[in-house]
């Protein structure tokens, strides 16, 4: 889910004036051929991460050029970044795969699915629109404060909610294509320049609302789909938030300080803001060791977490949060009413750093809603009995609303099963469309 502490490129990932990483053009779309070739960062990235020899041999980059506005097929263009690990079984499925974030670069994760699963067929990764090294916005983001008394947290939330206007106004088409309807376009799209009927899918994290949206959308173009730690579909950050907190309640309700503690000054009173773990998963990091890493894995990183498109996609999917003075009083209720420390930031892509404060303040654009639907799609949904990045009982929703089978992991790591001794389950599944089992203990 949120990565926004990782690797130091996170921060309170508010918006401000844009500057286009990659400009906007147009193509003939009779001629939108995928031509392969080598990868040089990310080949030295994926080596620094462990990934072997044999499966960075047959790894290879590629770009697609797809329509900004897929109402305007034949305008202007978003350029796609490709991944693929050649497959050694022409016979098996092509897999496309997502590691979520919303934000989180994905050709990386062709080549660690690929390493761990080994299930022969090709893999495919893709940074989304607005990720990695597609076409993407570089706006500004205000600087998080010191002090955390009402009025600072009111201006903080303020200046995201004035950095976000100025963000959608620099390029309203771009950002407001930064929704989960238009990646899935985006996906589909790929399958099509590659000349595949029919995929396998894998999302992991935010990756699963994807793959939620995908399978509602195109079924009769997916074959399975697997969905790990299976993320919020809905609209109310409220609702999030709550299922959020009640998931994690870090404090006896005992000695939860008073609501208004949360205004006070870091370390006021002994309550100091914990600093909450970051999703293993969602930017991997190379083995911690002595040895330099490669100049193209440092490049890498640079652009491993996109800010700007990460709270493009979660803010375009959530109804309007409300003002600071709103969305600190429900921040204060809720975690009084549940027994948690207020001063801990509940981990959510659309929160800030500052617990309270939301990366949604102020956002103009209009929310567009996930679609979730049962299309009798071979599907398997992967819940995590006791994590609390992404909450159990948002899989038992997604079952309830989807359909398919449910693997229950009784861990609280969020997307841990492809890397756990479970993961054999999904590559059962993925190959036969049958699972042994029901439910899994990695430990």
């Amino acid at each position: 889910m949120t990565v926004r502490r990782a690797m130091g490129l996170l921060g309170a990932a508010a918006l401000g004036v844009a500057a286009l990483s990659a400009c906007h053009g147009s193509v003939d779309r009779d001629a939108r051929a995928v031509v392969w070739e080598p990868c040089t960062d990310l080949a030295a990235y994926v080596a620094d991460l462990g990934v072997d020899e044999s499966t960075i041999g047959r790894l290879q980059c590629a770009s697609l050029d797809v329509p900004l506005d897929y109402d305007d097929p034949d305008g202007e263009t978003v350029e796609l970044a490709l991944s693929r690990v050649v497959g050694t079984d022409p016979a098996v499925p092509t897999l496309f795969v997502n590691p979520g974030g919303p934000g989180v670069e994905g050709r990386s994760m062709a080549a660690s699915v690929a390493a761990e699963l080994g299930l022969g067929g090709t893999v495919v990764g893709i940074d989304l629109r607005g990720t990695g090294y597609s076409t993407s916005m570089d706006c500004a983001e205000p600087t998080e404060p010191d002090v955390r008394d009402d009025g600072t947290l009111t201006e903080y939330a303020d200046d995201i909610a004035a950095a976000n206007r100025d963000c959608v106004d620099a390029d309203p088409s771009f950002v407001g294509s930064l929704t989960t309807a238009t990646a899935a376009r985006d996906l589909d799209t790929v399958r099509q320049a590659l000349g595949l009927d029919t995929i396998d899918y894998l999302g992991v994290s935010w990756g699963t609302v994807l793959g939620a949206e995908l399978q509602s959308r195109f079924p009769e173009h997916l074959h399975r789909v697997v969905l790990d730690s299976m993320d919020y579909t809905g609209t109310s950050a409220v609702d999030a938030l709550r299922a959020l907190a009640t998931a994690d309640p870090d404090v006896l309700p005992e000695l939860v300080p008073e609501p208004l503690d949360v205004g006070g000054t870091e370390g006021d009173d002994g309550i100091t803001p914990d600093q909450p773990d970051v999703p293993p998963g969602d930017v991997p990091a190379p083995d911690d060791n002595d040895a330099p890493l490669d100049p193209d894995t440092v490049n890498f990183l640079d652009r491993s977490f996109d800010a700007t498109g990460g709270t493009g996609y979660i803010c375009n999917s959530l109804e309007p949060v409300g003002d600071s003075a709103v969305q600190l009083a429900e921040h204060r209720d809720l975690n009084a009413e549940v027994g948690r420390n207020p001063q801990r930031r509940i981990e959510f892509p659309a929160s800030s750093d500052v617990p309270g404060v939301s990366l949604c303040s102020g956002w103009s654009l209009p929310a567009e809603p996930t679609a979730v639907a049962d299309t009798g799609t071979e599907l398997l949904i992967v819940g995590h009995r006791d994590e609390n990045v992404t909450p159990y009982v948002w899989a038992l929703d997604a079952h309830a609303a989807m359909g398919g089978r449910l693997l229950t992991i009784e861990d609280g790591v969020h997307g841990s099963t492809i890397a756990s001794s479970c993961g054999g389950l999904v590559k059962e599944f993925l190959a036969s469309g049958r699972l042994g089992q029901d439910t899994c203990d990695p430990h």
